[in-house]
């Protein structure tokens, strides 16, 4: 398998998903890491889990050539997992493609936070070095039936509340980030995201950057956050001072009829317009390729997306691509996603766009994690790969290395 050919088998994954044996999920748990819908839930089809529904998804799953996977079920999918001896083996249409393995499960998994929350309904891990935290799992779009039509975020957290917290108490935060990334270090990096806050501000964020602080001061490790736009300039300002590394103001759909049409709480409620004015604002106030704003890809015309991505690029603004996905319980569930080449093309002419206009992007500081996520624990986009294809280098390896789980050998 070249390395091509894993990042196409990745790109078909995220597209058809898979199903997994009993006994290929046996460890699943138990040593290997289980799915926490922290934020959405990234499946076509809820999965209830394996014999009586308790057994949990895997998390995500290692592919060759050190590339990580989000684990998405779906029963219509050619791809299966099942267990062969000593190994778990990844099928296609009953032949086997290769050999994959599950991350190892954290231990602070286990333990509670000085108020009594169990840690991984607080945050929740990638790969095997990315600390991930919704501080709010709520969106006031949906309250005022102005949701962006692809996410689930509030269906995912109330059908799953056995998984997140809604609101995360800074205390709360705090200690799992002290636990996680200080004191018995498994991450080495935090990203934390939210739905939209009532009074279309930053919610309860600033409570927990300030709680935060002391822990930066101690050990400097880099943070992103994934918001609304902000308001003002003065709420940029504070933000880009707060002690995060990277900002993504996500705007999602770059042609402007299409973005109120599919995101029409961010139209009305914030507007295109303040968006990527607050998206230069951090431009200015944060190192070069800090600020970053992710488009769904697959959801407008391959030349429209391209357009925004040169746009924001020569603006010094890092586009980065999520492929699009019809989640369960979504205005687009059901709907046709975009096919592995044409995703390969957009991806590949997007990636030599940013390496022209933003070299900055693939500097060896963000390749190890310094915008608050990496290679290893970007499970659920391909950016980072067709980076890796222009400045070929090994993806980082964390405190958790990449392995099989011992229990199931």
């Amino acid at each position: 398998m070249t390395f091509d050919d894993a990042i196409r088998l990745k790109t078909q994954l995220l597209v058809n998903g898979l199903t997994i044996t009993d006994e290929a999920m046996a460890t699943v748990g138990h040593g290997g890491l289980e799915k926490v819908f922290w934020v959405f839930e990234m499946t076509p089809v809820t999965h209830h889990g394996s014999g009586e529904g308790t057994r949990p998804l895997p998390n995500d799953m290692l592919l060759p050539y050190d590339l990580y996977v989000d684990v998405r079920y779906n029963p219509e999918s050619p791809f299966k997992v099942h267990a062969s001896e000593n190994a778990i083996i990844l099928l296609k249409d009953n032949k086997e493609v290769c050999e994959v393995r599950w991350p190892t499960r954290p231990d602070f998994y286990d333990r509670k936070t000085s108020s009594g929350e169990l840690m991984k309904k607080v945050a929740s891990m990638r790969g095997d070095c990315g600390l991930r935290v919704c501080f709010d799992n709520a969106c006031n779009y949906f309250a005022k039936s102005v949701q962006c039509k692809f996410c689930n975020i509030v269906p995912a957290r109330q059908r799953n509340r056995d998984h997140v917290v809604t609101i995360k108490e800074s205390g709360d935060v705090f200690d799992v980030v002290k636990e996680a990334i200080m004191d018995n270090p498994v991450c080495s990096h935090l990203a934390m995201t939210a739905g939209a806050a009532k009074d279309d501000g930053l919610g309860n964020l600033p409570q927990i950057l300030e709680k935060l602080k002391p822990l930066v001061k101690q050990k400097n490790f880099p943070i992103v956050t994934a918001i609304t736009a902000t308001r003002n300039k003065e709420e940029t300002e504070y933000l880009c001072g707060a002690g995060i590394s990277s900002v993504a103001f996500n705007l999602e759909i770059w042609d402007e009829k299409l973005f109120s049409e599919i995101c029409p709480g961010k139209a009305s409620r914030v507007g295109r317009k303040r968006w990527i004015e607050s998206l230069k604002e951090a431009r200015d106030l944060l190192k070069p390729a800090r600020t970053l704003s992710s488009f769904v890809i697959g959801l407008e015309p391959k030349e429209s997306v391209l357009e925004g991505i040169e746009y924001l690029s020569s603006e010094g603004i890092w586009p980065i691509m999520s492929p699009f996905i019809p989640m369960v319980e979504t205005e687009y569930e059901g709907k046709q996603p975009p096919g592995a080449d044409w995703l390969w093309d957009v991806h590949e002419r997007a990636t030599a766009i940013i390496y022209k206009n933003l070299p900055e992007a693939f500097c060896e500081e963000i390749w190890e994690g310094d915008i608050g996520i990496c290679p290893s624990c970007t499970t659920t986009k391909l950016f980072f790969d067709f980076m890796r294809r222009i400045a070929p280098r090994e993806n980082p390896r964390r405190v958790l290395s990449p392995q099989s789980v011992e229990a199931f050998v």
